[in-house]
This record gives structure tokens, sequence and C-alpha cells, in this order.
């Protein structure tokens, strides 16, 4: 069973059961490691069986590419325009921030220098009585009058403010204006001296001064502390700091960026001067008020959100100074308001929301028919790919009639149209198979029916051993040898081979034997044999058609042999007493030829003996190829039947075709192979 487990089953199944254990047994860190490999495991293996399930089809995978190119782009571009909205917002954010604290120090520097042109200390005293009296919750005042080469303090606020620290003449001696530390708290004034007076008015930054900043902008500021932070150094505490209680009422969080800033550090000297470091306060935009302004983007839509803002504020209560404030502001806005809805009578004002919910929608419109027409393509690509798909399962099940209808003209049409041409051409190479094999099955039978009309392979009597050899060339043969043997009287043999191979040539052959039988029985001599066989096939013959005969006739009586030749291969005849090998080619014509003549064929009449051989043979014997181009040739055969005179007529045909067949060395016959042995007794 776990064969048949692809690796990455496996690789689950492992990793499941190290989880359990790890569970149970282990450190919690530890099943956390396996459960999480375990399900990155799955994921792949689930992203496995949709490739397998889903994709297999192309229309498919068409589809989601088509997809993937189309949503790629609008995420690309999404994400584009969203991160140069927010460097715009953050840019826009930054320089109210930036003017915000830099009014600040205009306004320390206007009421210092205020302060210090009365040069009186009682006056000073009495003008700052009235910024004593608003308590403001984060301003720092300090005043003092040069004696004796040293800074006197005659006012504070708050009265407990250090002055030591705060010395004119000490380390702030060369403190102008800026961010500076000092005590491990972070400050934000001015400095100024003027007719032996000196004023310090600084404000301290922490994260409540922050958050009662004005709300002109929509954002809030992160106090990041006075450690000389970066981003990166400080990424963890920002995220703490986000969901701290402080921004409750915040509702959305994104993108903080850095606001840094320069400041001097008093608790860090070096050489009695102070360290210039870096430091950052983080700009978060809430962009639920961005987009609500987008929709109200006109001037009165604005207005009229923050007198409804002011309104909630002037309802939860506050101090008596700050609600007094919020009041005067929303009389302001209530008067703005009357006056831009009175201008709004005479003069249309086109909304931001409305430019951009029609960028939206043209934008929406464009990708919309961007789709259909990338769906349209892969539906027609796809659509002949199915028709494709069936056709050949529809050829897989030996339906080659089907044919593939595609009207368009495109390259889809001609792979289409070789389609079915291929299955047309399929369908005639089966009907073509079909007949080839049914022609084979008939020249199968009509090989039975010849082997029939030939003699055994072996022929013994008396007198005479006989073995004989036909093999065809193609499905049936030319060649034909037969022996025909009146007991006391005669032994007949021939070997024939008609011009051509195959079905035509088998039928002379066939012809031939017929005749053959009716003239033997008449005990004619060979010569006249194969005259009259040419007479009675003449009429059959046609221009290209001939057939060479060796014929023999062995008188039992006379112990003499008389062979005539009618334009066959010569044949070969051992004599056993001499123990040579003679060549006979007595001359004739081709049975068939316009030249054939009785007169023309020769009688040979030779005496024979026990232990002679005569060899009858073909010439796809003697015309055997090997793979050097080169024929067996006759001298060759000679040799073998030299070599084997000793043995049985059988065992000289086993032994010369076996040569035979090592010479060729596998190669096929070219022509029908036919022998006859005959050996004397």
């Amino acid at each position: 069973m776990l064969t048949k487990l692809r690796k990455l089953d496996l690789a689950i199944i492992l990793s499941s059961a190290a989880a359990v254990i790890a569970y149970f047994f282990l450190r919690p860190g530890t099943f956390q490691f396996f459960l999480w490999l375990t399900g990155i495991l799955a994921f792949f293996r689930l992203l496995g069986i949709v490739r397998r399930r889903l994709l297999w089809k192309i229309r498919n995978r068409l589809i989601i590419s088509a997809l993937f190119f189309i949503v790629t782009p609008i995420v690309l571009i999404t994400i584009f325009f969203y991160l140069i909205i927010n460097i715009i917002i953050y840019q826009y954010n930054t320089a109210i921030f930036d003017n915000l604290m830099q009014n600040e120090i205009k306004g320390f520097e206007e009421s210092s220098g205020y302060y210090l042109g009365l040069a009186d200390d009682a006056r000073i005293r009495l003008e700052v009585q009235r910024f004593k009296s608003r308590k403001p919750r984060f301003l720092n005042l300090a005043f003092f009058k040069e004696t004796g080469g040293r800074y006197q303090a005659f006012f504070t606020y708050p009265e407990d403010l250090p002055l030591q620290t705060f010395d004119p003449g000490g380390p702030l001696a060369k403190f102008e204006s800026g961010y500076f530390k000092i005590g491990g708290v972070l400050y934000h004034g001015v400095q100024q001296r003027h007719n032996g007076y000196a004023a310090l008015i600084f404000e301290t930054l922490n994260q409540e001064f922050f958050d009662a900043m004005p709300r002109i902008g929509d954002f809030r500021v992160l106090y990041m502390g006075t450690g000389g932070n970066t981003v990166s150094a400080s990424s963890q505490e920002m995220s703490v700091r986000l969901n701290d209680k402080d921004f409750a009422g915040f509702e959305k969080y994104h993108f903080p960026f850095p606001f840094t800033f320069r400041y001097w550090d008093f608790d860090e000297l070096k050489n009695g001067q102070a360290a210039l470091k870096f430091n950052m306060f983080l700009l978060i935009n809430d962009y639920s008020k961005i987009l609500q302004k987008l929709k109200t983007s006109d001037r009165t839509g604005i207005l009229r959100d923050q007198a409804r803002a002011l309104e909630k504020e002037i309802i939860r209560g506050g101090e008596q100074a700050l609600l007094m404030s919020k009041s005067q502001r929303l009389d302001e806005l209530r008067k703005e308001l009357e006056v831009l809805q009175k201008s709004d009578n005479q003069s249309s004002v086109f909304p931001i929301s409305v430019l951009v919910r029609f960028m939206l929608g043209l934008f929406g419109f464009f990708i919309i028919i961007s789709f259909f027409i990338g769906l349209r393509m892969v539906r027609v690509i796809t659509r002949a790919v199915n028709e494709l798909t069936k056709g050949t399962e529809k050829i897989r099940r030996g339906d080659f009639s089907y044919r593939i209808r595609i009207k368009s003209r495109e390259q889809m049409h001609f792979l289409a149209e070789s389609f079915n041409d291929m299955a047309s051409g399929i369908g005639r190479l089966l009907t073509e198979e079909k007949e080839k094999q049914r022609l084979e099955e008939e020249l199968r039978i009509a090989r039975g029916i010849q082997l029939k009309l030939l003699p055994a392979d072996h022929f013994a009597c008396p007198e005479f051993d006989i073995a004989a050899v036909n093999i065809p060339a193609t499905e049936i043969a030319g060649d034909y040898f037969d022996y025909f043997h009146r007991p006391g009287e005669f032994l007949s043999v021939l070997v024939a081979d008609v011009s051509g191979k195959g079905a035509q040539a088998a039928f002379y052959m066939a012809e031939l034997k017929g005749i053959m039988n009716c003239l033997q029985k008449t005990g004619r001599e060979p010569a006249a044999i194969l005259s009259e066989c040419n007479i009675s096939l003449q009429d059959s013959f046609e221009k290209v058609t001939f057939i060479t005969i060796n014929l023999v006739r062995f008188d039992l009586q006379s112990k003499n042999l008389i062979f005539s030749r009618s334009g066959h291969t010569p044949a070969l005849f051992y004599q056993s007493a001499k123990q040579s090998c003679l060549e006979l080619s007595p001359r004739g014509m081709a049975l068939g030829l316009n030249s054939f003549s009785q007169e023309g064929i020769e009688e040979l009449r030779l005496p024979y003996q026990s232990g002679d051989i005569l060899f009858f043979f073909s010439d796809g014997l003697s015309e055997i190829m090997n793979e050097e181009e080169q024929m067996l040739g006759i001298d060759e055969l000679k040799k073998m039947l030299l070599g084997h005179a000793g043995l049985s007529a059988l065992e000289i045909k086993e032994k010369i075709l076996a040569q035979a067949i090592a010479f060729a060395a596998g190669r096929a016959n070219a022509d029908d192979l036919t022998f006859v042995v005959m050996k004397v007794r």
C-alpha cells in the first residue's frame, strides 16, 4: 500500500504523525513547527489536485491565464495609485504638521520678543500673568535677569520648573530655537536675550501634547520617545502603540509615515556642547475621514462635517475655556456655511466625488470590455481544441467518419482540415489494411492449395532417394518440382521456374502440373514432352511470360538417364565412381518464347550407377546474395555436393539449405528457392 502513495502524501502523513506526537510529548514550539509543515505540504498537495482536476483542460488554463493577465495589471495599478495617493497625503500632512510646529516657534519668538522689549521685571511679570491665568497644559516659561554676570530667574511657569536645568548661562547658552532634549524629556521652543534679560518659552512634547493638537489634517501623531529611534528599530513599539487605548477614537490606521527632525541632546554633552541627533514622529492617516471628505468634497460638505463634530464635542462637555473656544469656532462655521449656501444658489460646484465615480466607472468599463474580449478569444481557441479532443476520442473509439466543423478561416481552421484529412486517411488505411488482410488470407489459402499440388519433400523408392525444397519469395511460389514413378519402367523428375513471382506465376505452375501429369502417362521422351507443353501453354502465355524446365527420365531397365533442358539453370551430376561433379547444360529454349522449337531441344543420355547424385536447382539458389553483394554461384554448389556426397538425399538437402541460409546472413530471398536432390541407391 505504501508503494501506491505519492512521496508528498507520505510526507504529509509523517508530518501529521509528528505533530500529534509533539502535541502530547514535546514542547509547544515543536508542535507548531510540525503543524505549519503539515499545512504547507497539504497546500501543495491541494495545488496538485487542482492542477490535475481543473487545469488539465486547455480552456480552463487559458481562462485562468486571461484572468491573471487582466487581474495582475489591475492589482499592480491599484497598488501603484494607492502608494502614490499615500505619498501625496503623507507629503500634505507632513507640510501641515511642520507648519503647525513652525507657527508655534514663530509665536514663541514673537511673544518672547515682546516680553523682552518691556525691559522691566514688574511689567514682564504682569504680562506673563495673563498666560498663567489660561493655564496651558504643556507650556513652560522661564524669565531671567542678568545680575553680576549671572542670570537670576524672576518668573517661572510652572513654579516647580528646575531652573538649574534651564539656566541660560549653562548648556543652553547657545540654544536659540527648535527641538531639544534635557532631563530625558523632549521639548520644542525658543530662547532669546535682550537688554540683560533672557526668556525661554518651550513646550513639553509627549503623546498628550500631540493628541491635543488642532485637527487640521486627517492624521494623528504617534510620539516615539527620545531615544533617537529609527523606523526599523521601533517597528515593534509602533505596532504596540497603534493598538493603544489612546487611539480608541481613530477608526483606521494605514501607512504610518515617519516625520524626521533634528534635536539638541543636552543630556549628552561633548566638549561642553550638546550632541545633534535625529528622531522621528509617526504621522498616521485616518482614511475613514479622507474617504468621507471625498464623498462630500465640496466646501459646504466639509464645513458641515466640521460643524457636526464640534456640536458633538460641545455636548460631551469639558473645560470652560475650551468649550467657549469651540462655541466661537462653531459660530464661525455656521456663518461661513450661510455664505456658501447663498453662493451655491448662484453657481454650481463640481464635486470631486463625481469625478472619482466617473473615473472608477470608466476604468471598470474598460476592464469588463477587456475581460469579455479575452474570454471571447479563449472561447474561439478552446472551442477548436475541444473539437480536436472530441475528434481524437472518436477516432480512438474507431469512428473514422467523424469530421471537425470550424467555420473560421484562421489557423485552427487549417488544423481542423488537416485533422479531417488525417481521419480520412486513417479510414482509407484501415480499409486497405482490411483488404490486405483479406488478400493475405486468400494467398495463404492459395499457398495451402499450391502445397497440395506439389509432391512431398521426400520421396523414396527401391532405386532412388529424393529430397526437395520449395521456399517462395512471396506468399505463393512460381517454382515447381515434381516426380513421376512407374515402377520397373522409369522415374521422371522435373524442376520448373515460371517468370515472375506471386499469384500469376502460381497459376501458370498449376496449369503446367496438369499438362505434365497428362504427358508423363504417354511415356514420351523429355524433349517431346517439353515441346508438347509449349504447344499446350502457348495460348495462355502473355508476351513477357516464359517457363524454364529441367526434365530428366531415369530408364530403370537400361540404367541410363535422359536429360533435357528448356532454358533452365544447368544441372549438377555427381559420379561416385570418379568422385567428380559434372555441370549438365544441354541446349534448349524456354517455353513461351517465339524462338522455341522442338529441334532446338537437346537430349543428353548418360549412364548412372549406385551412389550417383543428380542435383536440380532454380536460380533462386545459385543467385543468393551475401552482405558484400556476392552470389553463391554454381561452383560453390559443386563444392557442397562433393563435400556431402556420402550422405543421404535428405541430409544433403539440409546441409545445402543451411549453408545457403548462412551465406545470405539473414537477407530475404529475392526469388523463389527450389532444388531437388536425386541419389541413386
